[in-house]
C-alpha cells in the first residue's frame, strides 16, 4: 500500500547514476555524520542510495519508543530497498499517502534545479507514526539531498525522524518545502490530488467490488463490458501499489480515498 513508489523510482532511474563512476569512499563518513546525527537528536536518520536502491537506517533513543529496538541508542539497519519500509510500515495511512505526495513533487522539483541549488531545499512534514504501543505519537519529518554524483544528479538522500513537540491535532501533514538558504517557506496542499489518485469510475467500481458484486454484474449495472471492469481493476491495484480487490478496498479505505 505505497502509492507513487513506481514515479518516485522512475526519478531516481532517471539521473542515470553509473555506480563505477560514484565516490564510495566517502560514503563511510556521510554514514558516520548520519550515525552521529542520531547521537544528538536519539532520532532516526535514513540515508537513501539512489544508485544501489538501498538505505542505511541508524537511530537513537526513538528506536525503542517505536520498537525498532529492545536496547536504547543502538538500532542500525540496511536494507535492499531505497524506501525506509520499516518505518512506513508504522505511518497512518493518510499521512502515508500525502507523505509520497510530498516526496514526489520535492524530487521533481529539486530534479530542475541547478546542481549548486539542489541541496539548498529540503521537504518538512509531521506525520503520525505508530509507537511500541500502536498507539500514534506525531513525527517531525524531513527530507534533503545530501550528495549530488559528480555530474550534478541526485545520489545520496537524507531523512529525519525526530519525535515532536507539538501536539497539534490538525488534519493533514502540514507539509513544506524549505529554502534553508533564505528561509522561504512553500507550504504544500495535496486535497485536489488525493482526489485524484482514482478515478470517479474507479471509486465506483471499488464501491461495487466492496458491495460483493462480481465483475459481469458491475459491467451490467454500469453498462460497461466486463474487459473495461478488469482494466478498471488493474489501474485500481497499480496505483494503490496492492494485490488484489479486498487490499484494494482495505487500502483505500483506510487512505480515506472513497
Amino acid at each position: 500500500m505505497d502509492i507513487l513508489r513506481k514515479e518516485i523510482n522512475a526519478i531516481y532511474d532517471a539521473q542515470k547514476l553509473d555506480v563505477e563512476r560514484l565516490p564510495y569512499d566517502d560514503v563511510g563518513i556521510c554514514l558516520k555524520d548520519a550515525m552521529n546525527l542520531t547521537r544528538v537528536t536519539d532520532g532516526c536518520v535514513v540515508m537513501t542510495d539512489a544508485a544501489r536502491d538501498c538505505c542505511h537506517i541508524f537511530a537513537g533513543n526513538i528506536a525503542t519508543v517505536l520498537g525498532l529496538s529492545s536496547e536504547s541508542n543502538s538500532y542500525r539497519a540496511k536494507f535492499s530497498s531505497g524506501d525506509e519500509d520499516i518505518i512506513y510500515n508504522r505511518l497512518h495511512p493518510e499521512d502515508l499517502v500525502e507523505k509520497r505526495m510530498l516526496e514526489f513533487e520535492f524530487f521533481k522539483f529539486v530534479d530542475r534545479l541547478s546542481p549548486e541549488e539542489k541541496t539548498i531545499y529540503r521537504a518538512a512534514c509531521r506525520l503520525r507514526l505508530r509507537d511500541k504501543n500502536d498507539r500514534y505519537i506525531l513525527i517531525d519529518n524531513t527530507t534533503r539531498i545530501h550528495r549530488l554524483s559528480p555530474e550534478g544528479k541526485i545520489w545520496l538522500i537524507l531523512c529525519t525522524y525526530d519525535i515532536s513537540a507539538l501536539s497539534d491535532s490538525m488534519p493533514g501533514i502540514h507539509a513544506s518545502i524549505i529554502n534553508g538558504l533564505t528561509g522561504d517557506v512553500r507550504a504544500m496542499n495535496f486535497d485536489d490530488r488525493r482526489n485524484k489518485i482514482l478515478t470517479g469510475r474507479e471509486k465506483e467500481i471499488l464501491l461495487l467490488i466492496r458491495d460483493g458484486l462480481q465483475s459481469k454484474e458491475i459491467a451490467d449495472r454500469l453498462g460497461i463490458s466486463t474487459y473495461t471492469v478488469s482494466r478498471h481493476r488493474q489501474n485500481i491495484l497499480s496505483k494503490l501499489s496492492v494485490g488484489n480487490s479486498i487490499e484494494a478496498i482495505a487500502a483505500a479505505t483506510a487512505m480515506s480515498l472513497l
